[in-house]
């Protein structure tokens, strides 16, 4: 993270290999704007599974950022073709991101009396991105039209047909739309539709750098947004803030900041950047949705469900607390560190096993806010990242001098896999 947030740009970057326009080399500022006001997304999520906090509002929670995620993640290869460095690009971008804000504020209550105001912002979503994909990318491709124009717009309906019809309904054809967009591209590639594109072009490419940087932002907002919520909560209880509280928020920002550093501090995006740079053409779109499509999308979800167990806790601290609660701060911690070592499986490294084995243990911690306070807890999942932190220093360097990719590929993507 170490570049700067400036809207530089280059010409033909990335292997675009196109005339419409250029390439992004960094984040601009209305991107930027863009992933702000999508973060409005995990706070409506947050406080959500704060009032529907069972196992099964998890499951409706993790449903709406999937299918919200994954439409970010459309705009973020969008921009990483077709920086919004035009009026017309920046306006199509600002609608985008109404719908957006739209589905986020309709997020409460995106089961029940404003399931059609949450579909009508994914129509807009996918609409706008389709649209302004295919006339102002540098490049455009049959498997790019087939994505965008077929799958996206199938999930589309399926939202709007099941926020049409509600009931179980509903949650069915959400899930059919989810799994529209993310499995049925794979499946396709397994069928002749994977020779739509002539050779070994894939039907999207990207700008490492960019789309490192661009994602990477994007943690830094949502891990900072959960201490917000942390101080929010703190000075808005309406009581007298007693040590116990003071002692809580600096616990959870102490826990923000180790997993801050579990990724920054790691530097996770140079290995990440380096490896979609080295990855072959057919293989750089895989490599991009595995770690920051899938592996990422499970680091939020784990915020959105530590963010919820750290707020419910901060009355006081010094009680035990109910077993969902404990669970979401333990499962949402140990959530963030296997999505971690996902994250660097999906960019070839094998250095995984300390961070998924400290991810199931810290889920044991459960325990302690139980049987005897929150605050116990919290110090143990801080002290447990910590640990994890500083072993793993000690075992091997920062950063690997070289980061290889898998040599074995039995699922190839094909041209038409994967596009966003």
């Amino acid at each position: 993270m170490g570049r700067a947030i400036l809207p530089r740009l280059r010409q033909g970057a990335g292997g675009s290999g196109g005339g419409r326009g250029p390439v992004a080399q960094q984040v601009t500022t209305l991107e930027l704007f863009f992933d702000l006001v999508f973060v409005f997304t995990i706070t409506q999520l947050t406080a959500t599974l704060g009032h529907d906090h069972g196992w099964g509002g998890a499951g409706r929670a993790a449903l709406l950022l999937a299918l919200m995620w994954w439409m970010y993640g459309g705009y973020a290869w969008l921009t990483n073709s077709a920086p919004p460095v035009t009026p017309k690009r920046r306006a199509f971008l600002l609608l985008g991101m109404s719908g957006n804000f739209v589905m986020a504020l309709a997020l409460p209550h995106a089961y029940s009396t404003d399931r059609v105001v949450f579909a009508v912002g994914y129509l807009v979503v996918v609409l706008v991105h389709a649209f302004m994909y295919v006339t102002e990318s540098a490049r455009v491709t049959a498997g790019m039209v087939l994505q965008l124009l077929v799958w996206n717009t199938i999930a589309a309906a399926l939202v709007v047909v099941g926020a049409v019809v509600g009931g179980s309904a509903l949650v069915a054809l959400w899930i059919t739309a989810v799994l529209v967009d993310t499995v049925v591209p794979r499946l396709a590639a397994l069928t002749p539709l994977r020779r739509l594109d002539p050779g070994e072009t894939p039907a999207f490419t990207l700008v490492p750098a960019h789309f490192v940087e661009r994602h990477g932002l994007m943690l830094l907002i949502v891990l900072g947004e959960s201490v917000l919520a942390i101080g929010v909560g703190v000075s808005s209880g309406g009581g007298h803030i007693g040590a116990e509280q003071v002692a809580y928020a600096v616990i959870s920002l102490a826990l923000a900041a180790s997993l801050y550093g579990a990724y920054f501090g790691t530097r996770e995006d140079e290995a990440a950047e380096r490896a979609l740079e080295k990855a072959p053409e057919h293989r750089q779109q895989a490599v991009a949705l595995n770690s920051y499509g899938y592996a990422l999308v499970v680091m939020l979800l784990a915020v959105v469900f530590t963010a919820s167990g750290l707020h419910h806790a901060l009355g006081h601290p010094l009680q035990p607390v109910g077993l969902e609660w404990a669970a979401h701060l333990s499962v949402g911690v140990a959530g963030f560190w296997v999505g971690l070592a996902f994250f660097r499986i999906a960019i070839g490294r094998h250095d995984v096993g300390l961070r998924l084995a400290g991810g199931l243990v810290l889920a044991v911690t459960t325990w302690l806010g139980t049987q005897v306070s929150g605050l116990v807890q919290l110090v143990a999942l801080m002290l447990g990242s910590v640990a994890i932190l500083l072993v793993e220093h000690r075992l091997r360097p920062i950063l690997p001098p070289h980061v290889e990719l898998p040599t074995t590929d039995h699922t190839r993507p094909g041209p038409a896999t994967e596009a966003r």
